[in-house]
């Protein structure tokens, strides 16, 4: 699988912790993280989002 240097970027930043998106985070950015099973997400009750990395995202982003 290719990944572009913002996916790339992205994955290399949850390996450390996760991330929750500001209120205005375009989250088509790294829909296909998500789609790919590289990075997973959690609604929280703010209305933001938390991306956490899966072991095939730290998988992908070592590589």
């Amino acid at each position: 699988m290719e990944l572009t240097d913002l996916e790339r970027d992205f994955l290399r930043k949850l390996l450390g912790e996760s991330w929750v998106s500001p209120p205005t985070f375009d989250h088509e950015i790294v829909a296909r993280l998500v789609e790919l099973g590289l990075v997973e997400t959690e609604p929280l009750p703010s209305g933001d989002i938390e991306y956490r990395i899966t072991e095939a995202g730290r998988a992908a982003a070592t590589a």
